[in-house]
Formats: C-alpha cells, sequence, structure tokens
C-alpha cells in the first residue's frame, strides 16, 4: 500500500485502487489487513481488544465506502498523479488518433531521467507514462525501472507493439510487479484493428499481451468505439477476457487531429452496444469487470457504466471528481506542465527551468481550480465543455 504523509497523523493512502485521507492508526490497521494479520496478531500488535477491533474496522469500511477519494481541494505541496508523455513519436498512424500528426520530439535521455528524479524527490506516487507511443523512447526501461524501485506505481499506455522488447529488458529485476500496469489499446478483431491500426498489428499486440500476463503484470485494454469496429466490441472483449486481460475500457471518439466526425457511432447505437454488453456479462459473470465510459443515455447525459456479473452498474455523478490541477499534472514531451493537457491556459511552467514544486504553485494552478469549482458541476470534463476535446458539448 502506497502512501504519503501528508500533514499531522494525516496520510494519503493508495488502497484497493483508489486514493483515500487517513490518520496513522488507520493506516496500520489496512495495512495489517492487506497482509492477513491474525486478530490475534492484530490486538498483540495495536492493543485493542477483538471488540474494539471490530468497531474500528466498521467505521474504516462505512468511511472507505462514501466514494470520497480526495477532499475538496486537497492542500498537496507537489501532485500525487503525474501522467508524462514521454515523447512525440508513434510508430503507427492510427486512423482515430485525437493527436494527429507528430512532429517526433523529445527529450535527450539525460533531460528525463532529470526529471525522473525530480519526481521522486517530490513524492510523487503515481506515474502513467503515454505518448506518442511512450515504448519507442530509447531508455524507457531505465526510467520506468527506476520509478519501480523507488516505490511509485507506473501506468503505461501502449500499443505493445514492442512490449516483449521492453519486458525482457527489466522483467528478472522487478520486485513488486504490482506496481507495474500496462493499458493496451486493441480496437477490434484482427481485420478490424488493422484498418484502424495498420497491418500485421494485431497477432504482435495480442501475442504482447499474452507475454506480459505470463509474467505475471497486470494488463488492461481500452478500445475507442467508432464506425469501423462497432459490430466487433462483443467478440472482441470475449477474446480480451479469455486471455487473461484484467478490464476491457470501452471510450468514446475525440474528434481531433486523424478522427474525423463520420467515425462517430449515434446514439442509439451506442445505446444498443450497452445493452450487447450488458448481455454478455449476463451469460459471462465470471469476465469480471468492463468500463463504459461517457456513454450518453437517452436522456442526453453522459454516464459511466461498470457491468459485472450480470449487473449493470452506474457509476452517480457526485462520484466522480477530475483531479486535474487538484491532485495532477501532464508533462508533455517539451518537459512543460500542464493542469490539463487539452486546456493550454492551465499551463504551469517548464522542468528544463523550474522544479516541480516551484511549478505546482504557480497562479495559474490555482486560476484553473477555480474555473474548475465553478464549471465543472456534473460528469462532462471540463475539456470537453470548451471544446478542447473532441466535440464541443453544447
Amino acid at each position: 500500500m502506497l502512501k504519503r504523509k501528508i500533514g499531522n497523523d494525516r496520510y494519503l493512502v493508495f488502497w484497493n485502487d483508489k486514493y483515500y485521507v487517513v490518520n496513522d492508526l488507520t493506516f496500520k490497521l489496512l495495512d495489517m489487513f492487506d497482509h492477513q494479520n491474525d486478530l490475534k496478531v492484530i490486538e498483540e500488535k495495536t492493543g485493542y481488544n477483538k471488540r474494539e477491533l471490530k468497531i474500528l474496522y466498521n467505521e474504516i469500511e462505512k468511511k472507505l465506502m462514501a466514494k470520497d477519494y480526495y477532499e475538496d481541494n486537497l492542500k498537496l505541496e507537489t501532485p500525487i498523479k503525474i501522467q508524462w508523455k514521454i515523447t512525440n513519436k508513434c510508430n503507427l498512424k492510427c486512423k482515430h488518433c485525437y493527436l494527429g500528426k507528430l512532429d517526433g520530439f523529445e527529450l535527450p535521455y539525460e533531460t528525463a531521467m532529470k526529471i525522473a528524479n525530480m519526481i521522486i524527490d517530490s513524492n510523487v506516487m503515481e506515474v502513467t507514462i503515454s505518448g506518442g507511443e511512450c515504448l519507442t523512447y530509447n531508455g524507457i526501461e531505465d526510467i520506468i525501472k527506476k520509478f519501480i524501485d523507488n516505490g511509485i506505481k507506473v501506468a503505461v499506455f501502449t500499443n505493445a507493439i514492442l512490449l516483449k522488447k521492453v519486458l525482457d529488458k527489466i522483467d528478472l529485476t522487478i520486485s513488486h510487479k504490482e506496481l507495474l500496469l500496462f493499458y493496451v489499446s486493441v480496437d477490434g478483431l484482427k481485420e478490424t484493428h488493422e484498418k484502424i491500426r495498420g497491418k500485421n498489428t494485431f497477432d504482435k499486440t495480442i501475442e504482447n499481451i499474452k507475454y506480459a500476463i505470463s509474467k505475471g503484470y497486470t494488463v488492461v485494454t481500452n478500445t475507442v468505439i467508432n464506425k469501423i469496429n462497432y459490430c466487433d466490441i462483443i467478440d472482441m472483449v470475449t477474446l480480451l477476457k479469455t486471455i487473461g486481460v484484467k478490464d476491457v475500457q470501452l471510450s468514446n471518439l475525440i474528434v481531433q487531429g486523424n478522427a474525423s466526425k463520420d467515425l462517430k457511432i449515434s446514439m442509439n447505437e451506442q445505446l444498443t452496444l450497452k445493452e450487447k454488453i450488458n448481455d454478455l456479462y449476463k451469460k459471462h459473470p465470471e469476465f469480471g469487470y468492463i468500463y463504459y465510459s461517457e456513454v450518453p443515455d437517452s436522456d442526453g447525459i453522459r454516464k459511466v457504466y461498470t457491468f459485472s456479473k450480470g449487473k449493470k452498474n452506474y457509476i452517480g455523478n457526485d462520484n466522480w471528481k477530475c483531479t486535474a490541477g487538484v491532485a495532477r499534472v501532464t508533462i508533455d514531451p517539451n518537459g512543460k506542465v500542464y493542469c490539463c493537457p487539452f486546456i493550454k491556459t492551465s499551463y504551469l511552467g517548464d522542468l528544463n527551468k523550474n522544479t516541480l514544486k516551484e511549478i505546482w504553485d504557480n497562479v495559474n494552478r490555482f486560476k484553473f481550480l477555480k474555473k474548475l469549482s465553478e464549471q465543472n458541476t456534473d460528469r462532462v470534463c471540463l475539456a470537453i465543455k470548451q471544446g478542447k476535446k473532441g466535440e464541443k458539448n453544447d
């Protein structure tokens, strides 16, 4: 369990895939629970009797079930999450890519390592590495390993073409595999995937997903739903869950960059797909979870659903909070830092010139937080509202 001290007897912990603010006693009780300590052992370590421990664990459960992962405008000295777009280079040219034509720019290895050290020194708990295609970056395996060795959770967003090559360089030296997970883009079965991503990409992607899973790593996939792959989704989900993918995420097209509006499926098609997914999970409850995000329902409101064990669960409006600027920033391939990568006015500074702490204290962050609190009152992200992320939500 990741832990960060944020005040007197106050800690931010990453537990069960979520962040919580807890005191020292709660952290110790959760940690002992995680390590499956016998109740008698916990009694000896804490000095509480069985009845008192049951009361304490019940209270903890109530608070954790409240789903308040962050306090409003949590006052952090540095961010707890970093999204690092380490390169503007990619080995594919996908038809639905919202980034469009990339210039191939990336910082030298020595500069990237300085940024990595800055992130580590700033007590960051989680880093998402993306691009472009981040695994094309020369030395990416050193950076991933450096974060893991320092107890930082790493999520790698990749098309998986180079995944086996990178894993073969570091797998034997990774002692905490639970800290490293891969988000792999899969866009249908072979024919449709390769219409979108290019020839000879599907088999390599699936092969490397299987390889990562066989080595003990968690793999989550993401699929951008569009006119080309819409009819493939159910069979694709079945394939991915069968080979051991933990979670399957489905997301909507961002009409930007290479992605044209005619690739977007209709609302009726989205609703039909949602019902087909629900039917699939009634037949296969063992598939676990699938996440379908920002789905316009019949009332026109974007919502998030999970499907598991034949049950469809709506994640309500009040449970979602954008963490951009509150707990997370994005570093672009130039080393420039933004609260939100889609909103350029949220620019905070340049890591080639300033420290992460100095950048975090930039006045633009507080201006962005004010705008976030005033305008982001529902599930739709601020970038979508402002038309910075696909079509404007009118």
